[in-house]
């Protein structure tokens, strides 16, 4: 005899995931999976939840997240799974914390940051392979898949050095590298404006991607410039994906603050790279800003130095001349943000967090030069030398129309490029400004979909789901369909609300606004499991580690 479903999740509408039209019916999950799906009422189970026509999507996938550490530290991925998310790919931009060599574990996690101290994170793993078991062994709400970050290979065999590889050490990642895809890492990503993946040339990262090329993996970038160089860097990316015979993943491709040109143009370049055969595609948030360290405008060359050595240089009168003028010519293409101070749109700058200058808080930095009658560039250098690492603005350095046009592209997927977080616990000391953390994907169904349509309901899911679920060969999830596995979203997309994002202009004091979940989310199943039901977390921990198929490709 038949056991009953699990679940019947009825009289939904259900959005499939592929872009098509939602239609009416019931779903069922049993053993982990979609059983069946059928006409209204006709299917039965142990419980049956009616959504009153709800919509019933698959989970979304984020296909670009920074939760490599966050996961270790809040297993439950509250931020993540009250959005919907059930799927995430960490190891982006060129970082991972794996693998490790001892003789550099400082460096990599002086990487991390502040993170890398805290409870949860012992950093005993070495190998690849062995930092996705610490993933998985005490349980996890949401899947986890990994690309190995060029920066972690870099970092273990030479540590931060400003220089090419030595043939010992460019071996020594070609080791490493080749262990974390038997492992299962989905590819290699690259962060090409931050240390030390900024060090590195076009070369190096074609000959370390023909190995990932042979386990069928793909390559995923930060590109060598996101402003100026933005056309000169997706012309490396896919000349990259050329050369190495490899999938290439354009990672947050909006252009920012001073570039020559719209979306529309670096687009046509990746157009114009299908056209001609090679798999190219590109994935972008919708938030306009950030709000990273002070410290993190600074030339590359001198981010991997202690907090003291570069106080230390901002207190030289000569040595910040020297920062100033490296950050205004931009030889090597910092991070997006940085164009802001290369330009003197001061006004973009808001600082968020400087304990120990905290009339600065809320006030733009030209706000302050102009109350003080203190250049800039020295007021920003002054936060640093005040507050070290604890220094925080706000950047305003994406245009909204930018946003837009990569949104309807058909070649673009939503991504978030946030972390886990949470309004408790080590996440959220100190509070960080991380909307996208807590609303991005409900944000895009409010705001682009229902409130002022830039994509249909249907489209959206589908750049949040089967799309990325297929760059990443996952073709069992992203979808609604029998046999798929049940990662799931209920919703209710008249009263979806994304309660984190304080839209401009932004107001002060933030309190706690960045960190409250979404309405509207009504039930979240992971694997079959319900994770989220209404406001409540059921603590379940159904979440698996993802990995890369075995199969090899032939060259």
């Amino acid at each position: 005899m038949d056991m009953p479903n699990q679940f019947v999740l009825a009289n939904g509408r259900i959005v499939d995931g592929c872009g098509n039209p939602w239609y009416r019916g019931d779903l069922a999950i049993n053993h982990g999976r979609i059983s069946d799906i059928a006409p209204p009422g006709t299917l039965t189970a142990q419980r049956i939840i009616d959504v009153q026509g709800g919509y019933i999507v698959p989970g979304f996938i984020d296909i670009h997240t920074h939760s490599d550490l966050a996961i270790l530290i809040n297993r439950q991925a509250e931020s993540v799974v009250r959005q919907g998310v059930t799927t995430e790919l960490i190891g982006n931009c060129g970082m991972s914390p794996a693998p490790v060599e001892q003789e550099h574990l400082a460096d990599i996690q002086s990487y991390w940051g502040s993170l890398a101290g805290v409870e949860g994170v012992s950093w005993k793993w070495r190998s690849f392979g062995s930092y996705l078991e610490a993933i998985e062994k005490s349980g996890i709400a949401i899947n986890i898949g990994s690309l190995v970050g060029h920066g972690a290979l870099r970092i273990a065999s030479m540590g931060f050095a400003e220089r090419p590889p030595s043939s010992t050490e460019f071996d020594k990642m070609i080791s490493l590298l080749s262990e974390a895809m038997e492992a299962g890492a989905f590819g290699m990503s690259t962060g090409l404006v931050y240390p030390p993946g900024c060090f590195t040339s076009t070369q190096e990262i074609i000959a370390l991607c023909q190995v990932v090329s042979k386990y069928g993996g793909i390559y995923t970038s930060h590109i060598r410039g996101e402003r100026e160089t933005i056309l000169e860097a997706v012309a490396e990316a896919i000349e990259i994906g050329r050369r190495a015979n490899i999938p290439v993943q354009i990672s947050h491709n909006a252009p920012k603050f001073g570039a020559p040109c719209s979306a529309v143009t670096n687009l046509g370049m990746v157009e114009a790279a299908r056209a001609e055969g090679l798999d190219i595609t590109v994935d972008n948030d919708v938030h306009t800003d950030l709000a990273p360290s002070l410290i993190e405008s600074l030339p590359q060359r001198i981010q991997h130095y202690s907090i003291a050595e570069i106080q230390g240089l901002l207190s030289d009168h000569a040595s910040r001349d020297q920062i100033k003028e490296e950050i205004i010519s931009d030889q090597r293409p910092a991070y997006g943000p940085a164009g802001l101070l290369k330009h003197g749109r001061w006004d973009r700058i808001i600082i968020l967090q400087a304990p120990h200058s905290s009339l600065a808080v809320g006030n733009s930095i030209e706000k302050i030069a102009q109350e003080t009658g203190i250049d800039p560039f020295d007021v920003y250098f002054d936060l640093i030398v005040a507050n070290g690492p604890d220094a925080f603005a706000i950047f305003d350095y994406i245009d909204e129309e930018n946003i837009q046009i990569l949104l309807r592209h058909p070649l673009v997927m939503i991504c978030s490029d946030g972390a886990i977080s949470a309004p408790y616990g080590p996440l959220n000391d100190p509070p960080p400004y991380s909307p996208c953390s807590y609303g991005e994907f409900p944000g895009i169904l409010e705001r682009y979909v229902r409130d002022r349509p830039v994509l249909t309901l249907e489209n959206a899911t589908r750049k949040m789901t089967s799309f990325p679920a297929q760059r990443l060969g996952l073709f069992d999830r992203g979808i609604l369909r029998p046999g798929a596995w049940a990662d799931i979203v209920v919703l209710d997309l008249e009263h979806l609300h994304d309660r984190a994002t304080n839209l401009y202009p932004h107001t002060f004091p933030f309190e706690n606004f960045p960190h409250q979940y979404p309405q509207g989310i009504d039930y979240v199943f992971v694997n079959g499991c319900l994770v989220v039901e209404g406001d409540r977390h059921t603590g379940s921990l159904p979440g698996t580690v993802l990995k890369r198929s075995p199969v090899r490709r032939k060259q």
